[in-house]
This record gives structure tokens, sequence and C-alpha cells, in this order.
């Protein structure tokens, strides 16, 4: 299962959770979750990063 990591100026890692509740964003493959990365990282405001990490 993956995940993706947001990353702050400091290097803080996060993981991102679900807009509609408390569960963790995942995803089944390398591959969604990169899909998803992909665009999720347009939305993120100067000095802000992400990735994909496998979570368990």
């Amino acid at each position: 299962m993956y995940g993706i990591k947001p990353i702050d100026a400091e290097g803080n890692e996060y993981l991102l959770r679900n807009e509609e509740d408390t569960a963790y964003e995942n995803f089944a493959t390398f591959e969604d979750a990169d899909d998803f990365n992909y665009e999720f990282e347009d939305t993120l405001e100067e000095g802000l990063r992400s990735e994909v990490t496998e979570i368990n």
C-alpha cells in the first residue's frame, strides 16, 4: 500500500489524510499513488513538496 508524504520547507514529513475522514489517503499501487501525487504537487505552496511512500 502506498501513500503521499508531504514535506515542508524545514524537512518535516507528514502523511496525507483523506478530506472526508481521518484515514490516510492510500493507494493499492505505486502507479496510482504517483499519478495522484503528480496532480497534488501542483496544489502545494512554494517550499513544499511531496513524494510517494510505502505505508503499512
